[in-house]
């Protein structure tokens, strides 16, 4: 895999290094101190310093940046149609992640890298052409898809103070993404009154396939739907703290109540729009399902509902109860529904 790099001038940040880690130019160094981008190599392209060009088809024009705040620290941005990783956890395209050195970052189909904070050596040239555009892959992973829901939100929105209720909202989302990002889970989009997140099986991403993990046969691994059980269970708890804090809730008259539904399966994650204005997509059952359980849940089912799918892989963890079967709107047919109640003793 040819790479095109020209190290950039001196500035007043200290040198960083970005290492290539996988394929064939394992090993590589690319020097910077501001910001590097990453991007795809185009036939008689002359990148400026600080660009690194890929001559790899599924690599954006403008892939990702990787930047050096004037206090040291790195974060990077995804702007790409196929995506960005950093250590196994996909990016929000065009939102900065905080990258610590040593974190995998995973750019498209192929290629690793790891940040060091010393520079050692420079950069290869070349001269060889890309394809004009980027050619997007779409492969199908197994996820677990995690839906809440603000319960009666039709309500408060007709009754309470609408600025209140949209700073409340604010705050309590605010509160709960960050909360998922601990758990390692990717927070997909707020819809009006929810938060969608998700966790892919690390063996069916391309991040886990380029480091030899085996890939998914349409049976989900138990570390994705893991995490996004223990997930649910602490944004959960949490959103029953921010319920009680006037603070964050703000609407004393209309108390807030949270329901959640975990589904799993087969989903394909990519992006809609060009390159560097592209949004996440992730498109499949356990999107539909998550809703449809969330639906579901009340006084007599419990707060946080699961699908069979994600009752067995998790059950070795986690106490599930069985609700029996219950017929989500849209879907043919009745299915069982699991309530997830915590975390399996010992």
């Amino acid at each position: 895999m040819e790479r095109f790099y020209k190290t950039p001038p001196l500035t007043d940040r200290p040198p960083r290094t970005l290492v290539a880690c996988a394929g064939s130019a394992a090993g590589e160094r690319y020097v910077f101190h501001d910001r590097i981008e990453i991007g795809r190599h185009r036939q008689g392209d002359d990148p400026p310093p600080g660009v690194l060009r890929l001559r790899d088809p599924t690599v954006s024009s403008r892939h990702c940046i990787i930047s050096q705040s004037l206090d040291g620290r790195c974060f990077a941005r995804d702007m790409s149609l196929n995506g960005t990783w950093v250590d196994g956890r996909r990016l929000i395209p065009n939102l900065e992640v905080e990258v610590s050195p040593g974190q995998v970052i995973h750019v498209a189909d192929g290629h690793e890298f790891v940040i060091e904070d010393s520079p050692d050596g420079d950069a290869a040239k070349g001269h060889r052409a890309a394809r004009s555009a980027t050619v997007a892959v779409s492969v199908p992973v197994m996820a677990s898809v995690l839906v809440g829901d603000i319960r009666d939100y039709t309500r408060l929105v007709q009754k309470a103070a609408s600025t209140q209720l949209q700073e409340s909202v604010r705050r309590v989302f605010e509160r709960l993404a960050a909360e998922t990002e601990r758990h390692r889970g990717t927070v997909k989009e707020y819809q009006g009154d929810a938060i969608v997140a998700f966790w892919e099986d690390p063996g069916s991403t391309a991040a886990g396939r380029t480091r030899g993990a085996p890939a998914a046969q349409g049976i989900p691994g138990g570390r994705q739907v893991a995490s996004a059980c223990a997930a649910a269970l602490a944004l959960d708890k949490l959103a029953l703290s921010l319920a009680a804090d006037p603070s964050v809730w703000a609407l004393p008259g209309f108390p807030l109540h949270m329901d959640w539904a975990v589904a799993t399966g087969p989903v394909t994650i990519g992006s809609i729009g060009e390159a560097g204005r592209a949004v996440l997509s992730i498109v499949g059952e356990p999107i539909v399902l998550a809703f449809r359980l969330e639906k579901l849940a009340c006084a007599e089912t419990g707060r946080i509902l699961a699908c069979p799918r994600t009752e067995n892989a998790a059950s070795e963890a986690f106490e599930f109860r069985d609700l029996g079967e219950k017929h989500a709107a849209g879907f043919s047919k009745p299915e069982r529904v699991f309530e997830l109640t915590g975390p399996r003793s010992g």
